[in-house]
């Protein structure tokens, strides 16, 4: 009986051996590829999200940065206007009282005192009720309280206050002129007119407070039997418009450096802004350096005599139910 050399037998084996090494290894590849492709794509995605948040994080971090800075600036614009305007007032308060207390001074100069400290009394008062407005606003407890206002009677009644206010400010060179659609003197609109006229006050104040020639006009018109729009325009200093944000902004004036040239603690136009949007309407501006300002705000038109029937309905209703 043959058989085969032990050498033949080996030669034989060897190359299904290895065929078999083959391809346990080539599967333990693949078995690893996938593995190390799954644990990479992983690595991968953990770190674009790690990229994500830490991108987050970094915007996150300067927009609070931001804001800190914002808040340090006006806390010291804040703290560098409240101590200049409460003090311009109180000198001119105490210096004058100290001087009716010297003997021998006549009664034409007491009577000049007195109204200059009656003045800056009023200018104390009313720093103080804007910062009180602010606070209840901003606390919520602020309501409305509408009722009839009769629009001509307020614009005209505001005219004549600021004529006697630039005579005694010595403004001759601006006159104040008022734009009506409407003459009558009845036209009147539900709304609460205490905010309606703060808001024309503070607009009228700071027109005629930058305003050293020319005039400021204030008027209204009809927007689509919807809204009735009012503005208040000047041909004062003007500035960018850019900065029409800054002047809303509370305690803030376009010019923030201690050295400017005009006071106010800078929130009139906050007021204003936020009253109006109590209202249910909204405010805009327009201004460039030279040229003047011109202030928008819109509030909804309620024509009172539709504010009665609507009244009388409502009462018949009830009653019928």
């Amino acid at each position: 009986m043959s058989s085969f050399p032990l050498t033949a037998n080996f030669n034989f084996l060897l190359p299904a051996g290895s065929m078999i090494l083959f391809i346990l290894g080539f599967a333990a590849f693949i078995y690893y590829y996938r593995k190390l492709s799954k644990e990479n794509s992983l690595l991968k995605d953990q770190l674009e999200k790690a990229n994500t948040l830490y991108t987050s994080t970094v915007q996150e971090l300067d927009f609070i940065k931001k804001r800190a800075e914002e808040s340090d600036k006006l806390k010291s614009s804040f703290l560098a206007n409240m101590s200049h305007e409460i003090r311009t007032p109180l000198n001119a308060i105490m210096g004058f009282s100290s001087l009716l207390q010297t003997p021998g001074e006549n009664d034409g100069e007491n009577h000049q005192y007195i109204e200059i400290i009656h003045r800056n009394s009023n200018k104390l008062l009313d720093m103080m009720d804007e910062i009180f407005s602010i606070a209840l606003i901003e606390s919520g407890i602020t309501t409305l309280y509408k009722e009839e206002c009769q629009i001509n009677e307020l614009l005209s009644s505001l005219v004549t206050f600021f004529n006697m206010e630039k005579e005694l400010n010595e403004q001759t060179d601006v006159s104040i002129k008022i734009k009506k659609p409407t003459r009558e003197n009845t036209f009147s609109i539900n709304t609460d007119p205490r905010k309606l006229r703060q808001t024309l006050f503070n607009l009228i104040e700071n027109a005629l407070k930058y305003t050293s020639s020319g005039y400021v006009e204030i008027g209204y018109e009809l927007k689509d039997h919807s809204m009735i729009e009012f503005y208040v325009k000047d041909t004062g200093l003007g500035f960018p418009q850019e900065k029409l944000d800054i002047v809303f902004q509370r305690f803030r004036q376009v010019d923030d450096s201690n050295t400017r040239n005009f006071g106010g603690i800078g929130l009139g136009l906050t007021l204003s802004q936020k009253f109006v949007e109590m209202l249910g309407g909204e405010m805009r501006g327009e201004s460039s350096p030279g040229n003047g300002s011109i202030f928008y705000f819109t509030i909804p038109y309620e024509p009172i005599n539709e504010k009665i029937e609507s009244n009388k309905t409502e009462n018949q209703n009830s009653a019928i139910v």
